[in-house]
């Protein structure tokens, strides 16, 4: 289970700070051409969501913070298909499946019965 926190550790770090650069510099593109840029909930929201879920990595004996941090992925998984179907946003479908693998963790780690020595 420690190599399964490593990876979507170092993912959730990796995934969070690409998607807020690539928000911020998209912003700045669609400026150039005269768009709206994107309101802060658009970036804050899913950061702050993936930041639950890093959270959740780092402090797997905390059953609150596990449960909390599921709802929050249970949102990333909305808007995440909420962005595939109305923009064709088709890379998210990585994003899901990075979700799905940290439901497998949160089952091994909020509901498997872990052996006591």
């Amino acid at each position: 289970m420690n190599t399964l926190r490593w990876i979507l550790g170092t993912i959730a770090v990796f995934f969070g700070g690409g998607f807020a650069l690539l928000v911020v510099l998209g912003n700045a593109f669609r400026k150039s051409f005269g768009a709206s840029e994107h309101g802060p909930l658009f970036i804050g929201l899913p950061v702050l969501g993936l930041a639950l879920l890093l959270a959740a990595i780092l402090f797997p004996a905390s059953k609150p913070l596990l449960h909390i941090a599921a709802v929050a992925g249970l949102g990333l998984i909305g808007f995440c298909l909420w962005q595939i179907f109305s923009e064709s946003a088709v890379p998210l479908w990585f994003a899901i499946a990075y979700l799905a693998a940290w439901f497998v963790y949160y089952w091994l780690a909020a509901w498997r019965a872990i052996p006591q020595p």
